[in-house]
């Protein structure tokens, strides 16, 4: 199977937003999703700028990533990820 952006982005409907409840692409959260040798890399804006929900949110979004055949790394982007 020839890995794409539309695999990701099924892999990243699965990945829901603990305070709101619906997935990460219904929310607009993933601004960009680019793939390159099996890395991938993700723009993710997350709905506020001091989320408290930011390193599980990017934790989520990469273990989701990871099991899309193909994938070799992931690699986030997130002005807003906490540092906790």
């Amino acid at each position: 199977m020839t890995l794409t952006t539309e695999n990701v982005y099924d892999s990243l409907r699965a990945v829901m937003d603990p305070e709101l409840d619906h997935n990460v692409v219904e929310l607009g959260l993933i601004q960009g999703v680019e793939i390159e040798d099996g890395e991938v890399y993700i723009d993710l804006q997350l709905t506020s700028p001091h989320c408290p929900f930011a390193n599980e949110i990017i934790q989520r979004v990469t273990q989701a990533v990871m099991k899309v055949d193909g994938v070799k790394d992931v690699s986030i982007e997130c002005p807003c990820q906490n540092d906790n």
